[in-house]
């Protein structure tokens, strides 16, 4: 199963920085020694050379750009199909022609777009997943699209704020949301019938440990299976009145009473045999368990709907949706991709590229996309389209994650450091759900080394 948020590793900012400066110094030592040559020959390995290259137009007119996406199933199918409408259309019009390529999960993507910028070699557009935008902007792998928005007189006012968040660093906006998704609760229905309970599903963390307690003892197979998942642990927190890190983010927010009640919570649930959690790295036994019906509710992304409701199909079981049940609120991370253009392309391919962003970010896109996969739109202006509309009346599971986004939906911390703080999280979790390591002393040892990073960082 995909996910709309996966955790993207990037390589820390110090690291990429001097994999940057020794790239540099190398192309610089290259033109040198091509300056001082006698061949009569243009030096080809010059930096602006080797952008030209990478960035030639294609034969004529038309101008060659490469767009590089995550995932695959009904995401790879809107991937391919956007692009194809995008060619046939403002493409063929503007003279610009898109190649999709297929480059693995998120952090895939950006593990091979950090080697592509330092050799050089840059896709024109590509997704990223939002957590990471901060760490690229900021080692200026990223193109600033400020003067686009003002050029084309962009309403950033009518994109969902809790999506605008992490298109921002810094006070520039470096992308524009595009398949954009919060975790939500999905419940086999024909299970908590099974066990007499409202399929409408858990409202708070009281009724959620009922819930699991009584699908139990009535049905035999898990209440809630999960996995120890950054995403929702953010969920966790933010529904408890605080974060992962502080606002500045120079600190963490874990040594506290809300994190130890979190991880004691599903801890005593986990020990009651009515929660199942399995490592991070395990996370595909929780599609195998709602798959196979041995657990009636699991914790993912909205990004999954379609495929689960086929599944669900195929398995002769109902599903419905509800929001991550509160607990002194509400509160729920968004999550999935922007889309960005790196900014070692040149003018030429940067506008042909904005071209492509902004087309495959507007409205009528934007609803295709959703209806297509699960993700939520992007804008006021989607929702509000027939697509979206006759969806939500025919398959009203698809609404529970804009409504949830636009009452509750928030940022992802935007630090250089995350990527080795969700680490850290992961092995939090692990230890105290997975290893049943107790609680307090694992958030305070977690909490100091979380700390540590960000110092680091700052």
């Amino acid at each position: 199963m995909v996910c709309g948020y996966m955790k993207g590793k990037v390589i820390p900012m110090k690291k990429f920085a001097s994999l940057c400066l020794i790239a540099a110094m190398m192309v610089s030592m290259s033109s040198c020694a091509s300056e001082g040559s006698t061949s009569g020959s243009s030096s080809s390995s010059s930096a602006a050379s080797e952008t030209e290259s990478t960035a030639s137009s294609g034969s004529g007119d038309t101008i060659e750009l490469t767009y590089w996406y995550a995932w695959t199933d009904k995401i790879q199918e809107n991937n391919e199909n956007l692009v194809a409408q995008f060619n046939e259309t403002v493409g063929a019009e503007k003279g610009i022609h898109v190649t999709a390529e297929y480059q693995g999960t998120y952090d895939d993507v950006h593990q091979k777009l950090q080697a592509a910028y330092v050799a050089g070699d840059t896709p024109d557009i590509t997704v990223m997943e939002i957590g990471s935008v901060g760490t690229f902007a900021r080692n200026g792998v990223l193109q600033p699209l400020d003067e686009y928005f003002e050029r084309d007189n962009i309403d950033t006012s009518d994109f969902f704020e809790g999506l605008m968040i992490n298109c921002e660093v810094d006070g520039s906006y470096y992308g524009l949301p595009y398949l954009r998704s919060t975790p939500i609760l999905y419940m086999n229905t024909t299970l908590l019938e099974q066990a007499g309970l409202d399929t409408a599903g858990p409202a708070n963390w009281d009724e959620l440990a009922d819930y699991c307690r009584t699908v139990k003892e009535k049905t035999g197979v898990y209440g809630l299976s999960m996995y120890s998942y950054v995403w929702t642990f953010e969920a966790f927190l933010m529904e408890q009145g605080t974060s992962v890190l502080n606002e500045d983010e120079t600190a963490c927010n874990i040594d506290s009473d809300e994190c130890r009640y979190v991880m004691q919570f599903f801890q005593d649930l986990i020990n009651e045999g009515v929660v199942r959690c399995v490592a991070g790295e395990d996370s595909s036994k929780v599609d195998t368990d709602y798959i196979n019906q041995n657990t009636a509710m699991w914790m993912t992304s909205t990004a999954n709907l379609t495929s689960v409701l086929s599944v669900a199909d195929e398995n002769g079981f109902e599903v419905n949706t509800c929001y991550i049940p509160a607990g002194e609120t509400y509160g729920v991370p968004t999550g999935g991709c922007n889309l960005i253009m790196p900014s070692s392309l040149t003018d030429e391919h940067k506008d042909a590229a904005w071209e492509f962003i902004k087309w495959m970010t507007a409205t009528d896109q934007s609803a295709y996309a959703s209806a297509y996969t699960g993700y939520v739109p992007n804008s006021k202006s989607a929702a509000a389209t027939e697509t979206i509309t006759s969806l939500w009346e025919t398959t009203p599971q698809f609404k529970v994650a804009l409504d949830q986004l636009e009452l509750y939906g928030q940022g992802r911390p935007k630090t250089t450091a995350y990527a080795q703080i969700e680490d850290e999280l992961v092995a939090m979790m692990d230890a105290c759900w997975v290893n049943g390591a107790d609680v307090n002393s694992t958030v305070a040892e977690t909490a100091a080394t979380i700390n540590e990073l960000l110092a680091d960082a700052n």
